[in-house]
């Protein structure tokens, strides 16, 4: 167990790092002074808050006490369940009624959810970041303490997070994460990681989830973080001109729209080295389009909720004229291990296809509250992902699906959604486009697809099912039926929702 991620910072944030910027909101700009000043106050206010030792949970967007509230529970050894405002109030509920929180700390836009869920869940304290009815107001309360010069810091081995998965499979359910996720950012720092020392990263993806937390690095690092409340791609690509960013993270489809957006072209983005995205196997012709648009600047993460960063593509290893390079998802990050296994569990050699298994300081300790999912989810240390894929000989990962969106044809053949995406994405009319199996009798799938034509062009799905054949050759992959819809529906956490899909395809009675 390494020592513990707050404690360094506020080591630092002391010391020789007390005049740098570390947080940016809006108007708001914190130095890791205030920062750390903030943070003392925070923890002051927790440990007078008998209900704050039974766990805190944070139910608020992007901004800078967030972070504050995070590393002051940290500190006190106190259980931190981050609560993605995206949530439904049935997914928040949960996550809370398994946890054993005792103090739930909102932004006041979320207090009268807060409230609501105090009183179905048993919560003792309500806290919250600013004035709202019926909730302190953490935020004062930290700001008129005396000042404290040191807090008495828990062991590392304290640090307990539960973040939510993103629910692409069913309800979301709790992961518990230890003090080894923060040995595993921590690790990420410098030229083959995450951030480099000093940067400015762009957060437009939420601190609750785990993509959030792949920018603790950068604080850790002494580099700044430049807060959004959401992703919009115009305000996105102001800031990256404005503030000078050198590094941010989107999920494949809020790549897509800042690569769309018509600012991109007259946008100075001369700052960034990095562009990390993921979350959703990206199509080559945006990866190409990217690397265009930008330079060579995309970083391929693959990552889970419930594993941390397992892999990174450097932008040196993206190279638009050789396609296989642009395919892969890179090796693994220090003191992570991934294999490829069969149904029973065996391991594969390398090219062979089959589940995703890895191991690793910063892999979940397992589901809240879930104890046979966790059985199911973790062998022997190892993580079952539920991700196909393979591995080269030199130990680079390439992924195909996810294992429960693989279609199964009646006739036992497999299709994977990606290779008929890409055939898809190669029409001209096409700006979108997801696949999907749907039921065939009692013996199968059949291939559905789903497509956005771009502004102003019309779909033929005869034309489209034909350009499909020529590009793939194989009948088994050419969709039985073609949908189209201005939009493809995702996820809170930026994915294409095939479950949404799904039911859409279903409710046409088809």
């Amino acid at each position: 167990m390494g020592s513990h991620y707050a404690v360094e910072l506020m080591r630092a944030a002391d010391g020789p790092w007390e005049r740098r910027e570390a947080l940016v909101h809006g108007a708001r700009r914190w130095t890791y002074g205030q920062l750390a000043r903030t943070v003392r106050g925070i923890a002051a206010v927790l440990r007078s808050s008998p209900g704050a030792r039974d766990g805190v949970a944070v139910l608020a967007d992007n901004r800078p006490e967030v972070i504050a509230v995070q590393f002051a529970a940290h500190l006190l050894g106190y259980q931190v369940a981050l609560l993605a405002p995206g949530s439904t109030y049935a997914e928040r509920e949960e996550l809370l009624r398994h946890s054993g929180t005792g103090a739930l700390v909102s932004a006041p836009a979320h207090a009268a959810s807060a409230r609501a869920l105090a009183a179905t869940t048993g919560i003792g304290e309500l806290l919250s970041l600013g004035p709202a009815p019926s909730c302190r107001d953490l935020v004062a309360e930290a700001a008129a303490r005396p000042a404290e010069p040191a807090l008495p810091a828990a062991p590392a081995e304290r640090v307990r997070t539960l973040l939510c998965t993103g629910g692409t499979t069913g309800l979301p359910k709790g992961v518990v994460h230890t003090h080894g996720l923060y040995d595993a950012l921590a690790a990420l720092v410098g030229a083959h990681g995450l951030a480099l020392p000093g940067e400015r990263r762009l957060v437009c993806t939420p601190l609750s989830h785990v993509s959030g937390h792949f920018a603790l690095p950068t604080l850790l690092s002494g580099g700044t973080l430049v807060l959004h409340d959401g992703c919009d791609p115009g305000a996105v690509l102001e800031t990256i001109a404005s503030e000078r960013i050198n590094a941010l993270v989107l999920t494949s489809p809020l790549m897509y729209q800042v690569l769309d957006h018509p600012a991109l072209s007259v946008t100075d983005h001369s700052t960034l080295r990095c562009l990390g995205y993921g979350a959703a196997l990206t199509p080559l012709r945006r990866q190409r389009q990217a690397l265009d648009r930008l330079g060579p600047v995309l970083q391929h993460i693959y990552g889970l909720t419930e594993a941390g960063v397992v892999t990174l593509l450097q932008p040196g290893d993206h190279h638009a004229d050789r396609p296989e390079s642009l395919a892969g998802a890179g090796r693994p990050v220090p003191g992570m291990r991934v294999e490829v296994r069969d149904d029973a569990g065996r391991r594969l050699p390398a090219g062979r296809a089959g589940e995703v298994w890895v191991r690793g300081p910063s892999v979940m300790a397992g589901y809240l509250g879930h104890p046979a999912a966790t059985e199911e989810a973790i062998r022997d240390g190892w993580l079952r992902t539920g991700d196909i894929g393979s591995v080269d000989a030199s130990g680079a990962l390439f992924l195909r699906a996810r294992k429960n969106e693989v279609i199964m044809l009646a006739s036992g053949a497999r299709v994977y959604p990606r290779v008929v995406e890409e055939a898809l994405l190669s029409h001209p009319a096409v700006r979108a486009a997801a696949v999907i199996g749907v039921p065939d009798g009692a013996d199968g799938e059949r291939v559905h697809a789903t497509v956005v034509p771009h502004p102003g062009r019309a779909l033929d799905p005869a034309a489209l099912r034909a350009h499909v054949r020529a590009e793939l050759g194989q009948d088994s992959m050419v969709p039985e039926s073609v949908a189209t819809v201005a939009r493809l529906p995702m996820t809170r956490t930026g994915k294409v929702d095939r479950t949404a899909l799904k039911d859409l395809r279903a409710s046409d009675g088809n």
